[in-house]
């Protein structure tokens, strides 16, 4: 019994084998394949000092794992030590300019303080000059009327005979005094008022001068030269600003330039090492080959009766040496 067991798990066995190397047969077999794949070659991008991560040919690389690194000891920074200097530059003159437009403001202010109580002196003076003139022009309307009662009653005198003719004239004489008084005084005081009617607009006027104050005018020139400070001052910021920026920008390529890691960009085997570990590179200097394991191919070589029945997207099964399970692609 055992025995017939045995001997129907042997025919079992050996009709699986036939079964399957009769299909590999049918289906078209070669034992004359290759895989081939893209080799990759990582290069120094800067000039410095080589440290590998993998030494040993053939070892296995993840993606994105670090194969080597290069360590610049004496990178170049003269563009960011100009850049720092130009700074300096534009910082010390903004500096300068900012002072000059502190001591001008200060200055301003205090000539500011001297028109202001200039002003208020100049307008209590044409103010009480004002005052002054029309009670004057009020004293001489009163004298004026005081001598045209007296050229009334002369003449009322001298048309009875009771007073002579020179009295008369007098009297007319008196009265034409006066009013040439009234209009003296009524001139005078639009003349003050008209003063300080300019006065009170910034605009002085007098009998040599028909203009502002010389603090005033000073004044004036000082506020063009604090425009013309602030503008320069704002420019300087602007031009310091972006030299920072680019000062920022050229410590990130000089941190750049002083270490750079060379790493794979996907699965691959360590093919070739073209320098050594410690050894000082140049830019552009290969450093190692990797085989790109992404681009793999199978090349095999088949009968002709095979290669004219393939058709492209067919599948295939391939086995490689020492490994058990085949694998199927298109």
């Amino acid at each position: 019994m055992r025995r017939g067991i045995k001997v129907a798990l042997g025919i079992l066995v050996a009709g699986g084998a036939t079964y399957a190397i009769a299909g590999e047969q049918l289906a078209g077999t070669s034992a004359d394949a290759t895989i081939n794949a893209q080799l990759v070659t990582l290069r120094a991008p800067i000039d410095g000092e080589l440290t590998l991560a993998v030494r040993g040919l053939g070892t296995q690389i993840g993606a994105n794992e670090q194969v080597a690194a290069i360590t610049d000891p004496r990178p170049e920074e003269t563009r960011l030590l100009d850049l720092q200097r130009s700074a300096m530059e534009v910082e010390s003159d903004r500096d300068r300019l900012s002072q000059l437009f502190t001591r001008l403001s200060e200055s301003r202010a205090s000539l500011q303080r001297q028109l202001d109580d200039f002003l208020s002196g100049r307008f209590r003076q044409l103010e009480a000059r004002l005052a002054e003139s029309r009670a004057a022009q009020e004293a001489s309307e009163a004298r004026l009327r005081e001598t045209e009662d007296t050229l009334r009653r002369a003449a009322d005198l001298s048309s009875r005979g009771v007073q002579t003719p020179l009295d008369l004239g007098r009297a007319r004489a008196g009265a034409e005094v006066a009013r040439q008084d009234v209009e003296v005084a009524r001139s005078r005081t639009r003349t003050l008022a008209a003063d300080l009617d300019a006065a009170m607009r910034g605009v002085f006027l007098g009998d040599a001068y028909n203009d502002t104050p010389q603090t005033h005018q000073r004044i004036r020139d000082i506020d063009i030269e604090i425009g013309r400070l602030d503008a320069e001052i704002q420019e300087r910021s602007r031009r310091l600003k972006a030299l920072r920026d680019r000062i920022d920008e050229e410590r990130v390529r000089a941190g750049r330039a002083r270490e750079a890691r060379l790493t794979s960009k996907g699965p691959s085997l360590l093919w070739e090492i073209a320098a050594t570990s410690g050894e000082f590179v140049r830019r552009g200097q290969d450093i190692v080959r990797l085989v790109d394991c992404s681009t793999a191919i199978v090349t095999a070589s088949v009968s002709e009766t095979v290669y004219n029945g393939l058709r492209v997207g067919d599948a295939v099964q391939f086995r490689l040496l020492g490994a058990a399970p085949p694998t199927s692609v298109r």
